[in-house]
């Protein structure tokens, strides 16, 4: 079956010029040509062919049926499966204020969308067909519309063949419409009121498109997911023209969860309309954990959220079939109709911050990696100058001491060659969640190498760093390892400024007092002391050996 785009083309090819269109621009030039028709109330016949739809929201029923009132007639051509075959009356016994229905056959199908309007005061028509993968082109769909009345005659005239051949049951009705509505002339006002509509369609369109590049551009130039979140908000919300935006995406647990936000009027009072939207995203996340789909509600359906039961819409972020968090609008005024262009914004804006998210997480999981020690977990000697230049730049701007312990695990060689390595990497394991919980979260632990740890302590003097000292030697000396035995460690602890001004005075101070509690027997504490005579502080190991056997530490 030829469709009409294909006939009228052929009969008007000087007349006719198609022009390519995002679908969800065509959808609403649509519901502009029919806009004439109900705003006017127009007694026109109106013929539509509408591609299959799994699911008709009600708004779009009711659409249907205001066509066919105030005297009008209404036709629409439908596949046998799409939801509007619910609206079909007997035949004879329909009510003149009801749609007629034309299911199709699926071996009729040519997946075309097209509005004929005849009416003696307008005549207009707009005509496209979907999915042309035969033209060889990208980027959208091929459309034209037109208002001069004898290619409207000619849309006409193949349509009543059309109906004749395929719904005689319907031909004596379809014709008598056609002939009661020939199109005469067409009203100046009625066209240029279109094509007013048409030019704004474009232009937001076109707004759209930037919101959506700058989107676009600022996932490109930072990989700074804060950044790029805050900005997709800020787009978004200006181009919808939005009372409120917010994006959240998920994390393991929901205090890390990232919430973004941009409201249009700053004065609000942001508190409590942030925990407001919290917990409306949810909600929202609960339910599209089960079933990921947009979520639109508009000023006629129900209210089934908060935000004041203004008219909403979600829009989850889905990568690789797992659900990563939503994107979230609330109109600003409780009449707000979304549009097929605004949802397709949204779902378009998902699927960019969704990428951007899982690049942001490789980023950070590959920076990770770079500044930590694959087994412990622990930073790595790189990560570590880089964390101690900071904290000695914060130490002394802000005039506050600076501790470091360097630590060793006493006879590790020995560990390695009775108990094997295996043994030695989970005595290094224990000995990093040691760490994990008794050091402050300000506190820094880094693998200097081997089985030797460099602990940052900032904002402690030497007495605090002794306590934290003793407390992890006790903590260690408890670590059991089998096929060896209990764990024990020497401390070595320097202060800055007391024992060193730069980042490699403090390394070699405290490295020499780990070496003096090796010396002094293992299984303790020892702070630096210039004089030679290093401090002491810790449980006195009861196996100290003798100098000489020292290269076995």
């Amino acid at each position: 079956m030829h469709s009409l785009y294909d006939v009228l083309l052929t009969q008007h090819p000087r007349q006719l010029t198609p022009v390519r269109c995002a679908y969800s621009t065509i959808l609403q030039l649509h519901r502009y040509f029919e806009d004439v028709v109900l705003e006017n109330n127009l007694g026109a016949l109106v013929i539509e062919s509408l591609p299959l739809s799994a699911k008709r929201p009600a708004r779009e029923k009711a659409r249907v049926r205001d066509l066919a009132r105030g005297g009008r007639r209404a036709f629409f051509f439908v596949d046998q499966a799409d939801p509007l075959n619910e609206l079909v009356t007997g035949v004879g016994a329909r009510s003149l204020a009801a749609p007629v229905i034309l299911p199709q056959a699926k071996h009729t199908q040519v997946n075309e969308h097209f509005v004929v309007i005849a009416d003696a005061r307008f005549s207009a028509l707009v005509a496209t067909v979907r999915g042309r993968a035969d033209q060889g082109r990208l980027g959208g769909d091929e459309v034209f519309w037109t208002f001069e009345p004898d290619i409207v005659y000619s849309a006409l005239e193949y349509l009543m063949a059309r109906v004749s051949a395929e719904h005689p049951y319907h031909a004596t009705e379809f014709g008598t419409a056609v002939r009661t509505s020939m199109p005469k002339a067409t009203s100046l006002q009625l066209t240029v009121s279109v094509t007013t509509k048409l030019a704004h369609l474009l232009q937001e369109q076109a707004s759209r498109e930037i919101a959506v590049n700058r989107i676009a551009t600022a996932i490109r130039e930072s990989l700074e997911l804060g950044v790029i979140l805050q900005k997709t908000v800020d787009e978004v919300g200006t181009a919808l023209n939005v009372g409120n935006c917010a994006l959240r995406v998920d994390a393991e647990t929901a205090e890390q969860a990232l919430n973004y936000f941009y409201f249009a009027d700053g004065s609000e009072d942001m508190a409590s309309k942030q925990a407001e939207i919290i917990a409306d995203l949810d909600l929202h996340c609960s339910r599209l954990a089960e079933h990921p789909e947009t979520i639109i509600k508009d000023a006629d359906d129900e209210a089934d959220s908060g935000n004041e039961n203004l008219p909403n819409a979600t829009v989850p972020l889905i990568f690789h079939e797992r659900l990563i968090g939503v994107l979230q609008v609330t109109a600003a005024e409780p009449a707000r109709v979304w549009g097929e262009n605004e949802i397709l914004l949204l779902r378009t804006v998902a699927n960019q911050v969704a990428v951007a998210v899982n690049h942001a997480g490789l980023f950070a999981q590959i920076q990770q990696q770079a500044l930590t020690d694959a087994l412990t977990g622990c930073y790595n000697r790189r990560s570590f100058e880089m964390q101690f230049d900071r904290e000695m730049q914060v130490a002394r701007r802000q005039h506050q001491p600076l501790s470091l312990m360097m630590l060793d695990l006493d006879r590790f060689k020995q560990l390695n060659d009775s108990a094997g390595h295996d043994a030695g990497d989970d005595a290094l394991r224990r000995l990093a969640a040691c760490f994990r919980q008794e050091l402050r979260g300000v506190d820094s632990a880094a693998r200097f190498g081997g089985d030797e740890f460099a602990l940052i302590l900032p904002q402690a003097y030497s007495e605090g760093a002794q306590i934290v000292a003793e407390r992890l030697r006790a903590h260690i000396e408890g670590i059991h390892i089998p096929g060896f035995g209990n764990l024990s460690a020497s401390i070595g602890i320097a202060t800055f400024p007391a024992h060193g001004s730069s980042r490699s005075d403090l390394v070699i101070a405290a490295d020499a007092a780990l070496y003096s509690a090796k010396r002094a027997g293992r299984n303790r504490v020892c702070v630096f002391d210039e004089a030679g005579s290093d401090q002491k502080f810790g449980h006195p190991s009861s196996d100290s050996l003798p100098e000489a056997l020292e290269s076995s530490m």
